[in-house]
This record gives C-alpha cells, structure tokens and sequence, in this order.
C-alpha cells in the first residue's frame, strides 16, 4: 500500500499533524530572524495611565464570618475630570485571608451628579511587605449609560490613599 493510501489511527493522524505544524511553525519562525524574537519578548513601551477619579468609601463595622470579613459599604463619593457623584448604601466588601495578604472583593453602585448609575466591581489585594503596606485595586465598569459607556471598555488600576475614616483610593486608567 502506498504512503499516501495507508489507514491512519487517531493517535498517527494527531501526532503527524502536529508534527507538521510544528515544522511549518518553526520554518516562518526562523525566517523572521533573531532579533525581531528578541524584540517581541521585551516591552513595546512604558505603561501609561491617566487619572480617572477618587473614590471614598463609608464602611459600616465589618462583620467577621471567619475567613472571610464583610465590610458593608454605607455611601460615599467619587470625583474626576470626567465624571463626579455619590456610592449608593447597600453594597459591600469581601476581605478573605488569605496566606500572607487579604484578597479584596468589592461591588458597589456609583450615581452620577447628572443622574446615571453605574455598577463597580472591583478585586484586589492588600499585603504588607518592606515598602509598607501593598494595597491595589482593579475596578470594573458597567453601565447602560452612553454618556458613559466609555466606562465599561476601560482597564483601571486604583492605589489605596488615607482619608481618615474612609476607604479610599485613586484610580487611573490605562492607556
């Protein structure tokens, strides 16, 4: 029987058409040369942000179910260049111990001062190391607003900030 007319299992037709592959990978991969493999795998800028807001959070006595602490968010306000308001009562934050840090879980509603509302939603961590204490946010967006529909296709990162009896923080978004 001819090579081209010879049955193939499962395991022989998978294991030759990766092998294929992998060859035909490698044979584009050698013609783009060294250096533009090189260049591929280190940074194609700086990270760039912009300033988005500060938010400052009321938070209620944390209600310790163990492992897991619920901060109930009472209120609050959030002002920036292009968008200012007040945090809804009735939202909250989950702090989980967890080895070494605590893991942030938070879900919020921000009214705006011209009368949309969106949701935030935001994770993060916040741990001691040599600098002092690490706490970082990344906050989502959703809203059905199309004044602010920006909102919900934006990456941001926030930075706790102290505001004595607030939870506060500054939040940027990346560019």
């Amino acid at each position: 029987m001819s090579e081209h007319n010879k049955t193939m299992n499962r395991r022989q037709f998978n294991t030759r058409s990766a092998i294929a592959i992998t060859a035909t990978t490698l044979g584009t991969l050698s013609t783009l040369g060294a250096n533009k493999m090189t260049a591929a795998q280190s940074p194609a800028s700086e990270l760039e942000s912009t300033y988005l807001m500060e938010l400052s959070l009321d938070v209620a006595e944390q209600l310790d179910t163990g492992h897991t602490r619920i901060a109930p968010v009472t209120g609050g306000t959030f002002s920036g260049p292009r968008l200012n308001g007040t945090v809804r009562d009735g939202g909250a934050d989950w702090i989980t111990q967890v080895a070494g840090h605590s893991s942030l879980d938070v879900r919020i509603a921000l009214d705006t001062d011209d009368g949309a509302i969106i949701y935030m939603t935001y994770k993060g961590v916040v741990a001691r190391n040599d600098n002092g204490l690490y706490w970082r946010v990344t906050p989502v967006f959703n809203t059905a607003s199309e004044k602010y529909d920006w909102l919900n296709h934006i990456v941001c990162v926030g930075k706790s900030k102290q505001i004595e009896g607030k939870v506060a923080y500054d939040i940027f978004e990346i560019l």
